[in-house]
């Protein structure tokens, strides 16, 4: 619907003009008309109008002058003069302020019409094009994370980004010919893992929110999806900044980053910064700033630069994540440990560089992780183990060992998928039938995970997966159950129940009974005995 505003100060031209459009012009949505410039641009921020017809010749302000007023504050409106003159002695000023029509008095109803179906499509079309340009920024809005996402994990593993680096500059708008890397480390990721994942990864995406708002506010940069123990940002760098410039910019955004992140306190983490180098070295200053962030102490930020070298640990391996990759494979949880894998494997090279040898030596340490904690027995994994190792003593590519030893996760996982209904449908029934034989017995998980031969985390998983409830709930409801049947029998006492379910504490017996049935053992044994004596 247009909204229109004529501008004259003969009431006989607006009244003229108002009638006209109203009565013959479809899809009007609202006409008001003003008598001079000041009540026209009174008028305009108010009714913000599409179109405006102005006279040229009013008193105090005049109709150029409104003109540009309004379009100081509206630049969108479409303006039609209305004069008496010719209109060439104001065709310079006019077009300057971007006029779209004119129209001499007398004014033609014709005209009138013909103007404004003409510029309600130059309306139209602007709003065609304005509503593209939105659906392109809203589709460039969700595209740009996602490629500075890969290019940021890309440059992480040294691999070959799939556009000319001229392409992310254009998308980005940022040279990214040199930088330094900056590193949030997550702390005591061991003791995360531990405690609840979904806990952990909402505090996690918090801190990464607060660190990528205050980070882009602060500088141009660049920053990679958060990992398990980091955030990897890179922010380019300038060939005219000076070495005493730069450094100083980067200590204010330091102190200003660990300002901003100090209400996260339920998080422990260090920021670490490397180097300012050519982007294809990368790698050398991630590797930096994971020094500076895991050898610092006492501050939360610091550089590689302000290190002492000298009690450097330059080979201080993570070997906590070989605990974490071990435990995702004894769990069989094979895309946890793939990620572990790319965590490790960054590590590998940014410290070692071109050394593919230790590199080689590391990777099949986790090899030999996977052969002594995988908790099935795949016999067509170990036939073709052995060719993955030939394979990676062989590569003497960085790109095609890591893809190696993914590939070897990737058809562990095929195996598992194939044989874990059917261990699963062997293994629970023999768990089941060890519980049912032996819940009169001090027993416990580790007791049943021993007796099927399979580890004790795994078959705490298997078991919630496969019976809907914990090992200790059904347990519990299977001595329950067993009691009830016990109840019936007045002779026994209620502390010779409860030993033969399993429990020597009577106090532990009533309490449990009481939670799963809403009663005690007594008021139990007593509803039981009145139900009895009904039935005879």
């Amino acid at each position: 619907m247009l909204k229109v505003l004529i501008v004259d100060d003969e009431y006989l031209v607006t009244d003229s003009l108002k009638m006209i459009i109203s009565k013959n012009v479809k899809d009007i949505g609202q006409v008001d008309v003003a008598s001079n410039g000041r009540e026209a641009i009174e008028k305009a921020i108010n009714l913000r109008p599409d179109i405006i017809f102005m006279d040229i010749h009013m008193p105090g302000i005049d109709g150029m002058e409104a003109i540009r007023q309004i379009r100081s504050i509206n630049k969108d409106t479409l303006f039609v003069i209305l004069t008496a003159y010719e209109f060439f002695d104001y065709a310079k000023e006019a077009l300057s302020l971007g006029v779209s029509e004119y129209l001499l008095k007398p004014i033609s109803k014709n005209k009138v019409i013909e103007t404004i179906e003409h510029l309600r499509q130059i309306i139209a079309d602007k709003r065609s094009t304005l509503m593209r340009e939105i659906q392109l920024k809203e589709k460039m809005n969700r595209i740009v994370p996602i490629l500075e996402a890969q290019f940021v994990t890309n440059k992480l593993f040294n691999i070959e980004t799939p556009y000319k680096i001229e392409f992310y500059e254009n998308v980005f708008a940022m040279s990214l010919r040199q930088g330094y890397v900056m590193i949030l480390l997550f702390e005591d990721i061991e003791n995360k893992e531990k405690e609840s994942n979904l806990k952990f990864n909402r505090l996690k995406q918090e801190l990464y929110d607060g660190f990528t708002m205050k980070l882009k506010s602060l500088c141009s940069c660049l920053i990679g999806n958060p990992m398990q123990d980091r955030i990897v940002a890179f922010i380019p760098t300038s060939n005219l900044d000076s070495e005493d410039s730069l450094k100083e910019k980067v200590k204010i955004i330091g102190e200003k980053i660990s300002k901003k992140l100090k209400g996260f306190g339920e998080l422990n983490y260090k920021i670490g910064i490397g180097g300012n180098y050519n982007i294809d070295n990368f790698g050398k200053s991630c590797y930096e700033a994971y020094i500076a962030a895991s050898e610092q102490s006492g501050q939360s930020i610091s550089s590689f630069e302000s290190l002492d070298h000298s009690d450097s640990k330059m080979d201080n391996y993570p070997s906590h994540k070989n605990i974490i990759f071990s435990n995702h494979i004894l769990m069989a949880n094979i895309t946890e440990a793939k990620e572990v894998f790319e965590e490790i494997y960054l590590w590998l090279i940014n410290a070692y560089g071109d050394d593919i040898y230790r590199i080689k030596t590391k990777v099949l340490d986790l090899l030999f992780i996977i052969d002594k904690k995988l908790p099935y027995k795949l016999n067509e994994i170990y036939e073709i183990k052995d060719s993955y190792v030939l394979r990676i003593l062989k590569t003497n590519n960085k790109e095609e060992l890591r893809n190696e030893f993914l590939n070897y996760l990737s058809a562990i996982a095929t195996q598992i998928q194939k044989q874990k209904g059917s261990n699963t449908e062997g293994v629970i029934p023999m768990v089941l039938e060890y519980v049912n034989r032996n819940y009169s017995k001090d027993i416990s998980l580790k007791d049943v995970a021993k007796s099927v031969n399979l580890s004790y985390n795994y078959l705490s998983k298997v078991f919630k997966e496969e019976i809907g409830k914990s090992f200790i709930d059904y347990l519990t409801e299977l001595r329950m159950e067993k009691s009830m049947k016990l109840l019936s029998n007045r002779s026994l006492s209620i502390k010779e129940i409860c030993q033969q379910i399993g429990y020597n504490d009577p106090n532990y017996y009533c309490k449990a009974f009481k939670k799963l049935t809403g009663k005690t053992p007594t008021e139990y044994r007593s509803l039981v005995s009145m139900a009895g004596e009904h039935c005879d």
